[in-house]
């Protein structure tokens, strides 16, 4: 197996991922963005070194507040690869109590990097949570698979069609702390594979502010935490095309009346509120009833963008 190795420039990441499928972008949102918003995290998960104290309070703190999806999967006794329910604790769905975490789930950079890789402007996000994992939590060794839980039909490998699935690393991924495994092969297929291809194991390691984007044609497994204390904190940040209503994961709508959406919403760009669905100024569906609507139901947005496309 080799270790990945980041690609900087966002012309050649953006090119690499359309030719083989996957890519890390390294170092894609700054640093001191990633730590300004990972000053919250704490608020949603035990910190490492609190967690691994052997406080029980702290586990079920943990168990607690995740959406586990674990129950599409029965316990597996045996040793090896496989999928656990345990594997999937950890995961907090957008939007978060943090608004900087919220604020980060659309940071400016990973949404133009999504559209120089997928190739087009009108995108939406359709994958928004966090995932957070500790050594200990479960055995996290998972077989290769291909992510087609993500759409009813098959996928459309093709310019246009694609969707980008990606991970934000909120901490710094190496070896030890699980880095997402992928499987190497040859970039010009245009169907799934029935297996994963042979060629390198590709170990995803990365700094935090990070970004592992890949399609869902791209094999690739969890792999388990083996560092003593050790931990790993991922933003989910998914896209596709406009209007590709076949593909789908998570939704705010559930929760849009609610005060964390709301205080989010308030301090969107029309650009940003598009890429969950929201029409652009300009689109017919506005009229000044509705921007004034708006402008009551996300006190503070600045709804001038709206208000001046009127015709």
């Amino acid at each position: 197996m080799r270790t990945s190795v980041g690609i900087a420039d966002l012309d050649e990441a953006a090119q690499h991922w359309r030719e083989h499928g996957w890519v890390l972008v390294d170092g894609l949102v700054p640093t001191a963005d990633i730590d300004h918003a990972v000053e919250e995290l704490w608020d949603l998960y035990p910190r490492p070194e609190e967690f691994h104290s052997g406080d029980p309070a702290l586990r079920e703190r943990f168990v607690g507040r995740s959406y586990n999806q674990g129950h599409k999967f029965p316990k597996v006794d045996s040793e090896g690869a496989a999928f656990r329910p345990e594997q999937f604790l950890g995961h907090i769905l957008f939007p978060y109590t943090s608004h900087r975490l919220n604020r980060l789930q659309v940071h400016a950079d990973v949404v133009r990097f999504a559209r120089m890789a997928m190739g087009i402007d009108d995108i939406r996000i359709y994958q928004a949570r966090i995932w957070g994992k500790y050594t200990g939590v479960a055995n996290y060794e998972q077989p290769f698979h291909q992510d087609r839980n993500h759409n009813v039909v098959p996928d459309r490998l093709e310019a246009g069609w694609w969707n980008l699935e990606g991970f934000l690393y909120l901490s710094d991924v190496d070896d030890g702390v699980a880095p997402t495994e992928l499987a190497g092969g040859p970039a010009d297929r245009v169907r799934p594979y029935d297996g994963p291809p042979d060629g390198d194991r590709i170990s995803a390691a990365g700094v935090r502010g990070s970004f592992l984007a890949y399609r869902p044609d791209v094999w690739h497994r969890g792999v388990d935490l083996s560092r003593p204390g050790g931990s790993r904190f991922l933003m989910s940040a998914s896209f596709k095309p406009g209007g590709a209503d076949w593909i789908g994961y998570d939704n705010v709508q559930p929760v849009s009346n609610g005060p964390l959406w709301s205080k989010f919403a308030a301090s969107c760009t029309p650009d940003e509120l598009s890429l969950f669905g929201a029409p652009l100024p300009g689109h017919p569906y506005w009229t000044s009833e509705l921007v004034d609507a708006l402008e009551d139901r996300y006190r503070g947005i600045d709804a001038t963008p709206w208000r001046d496309a009127l015709s």
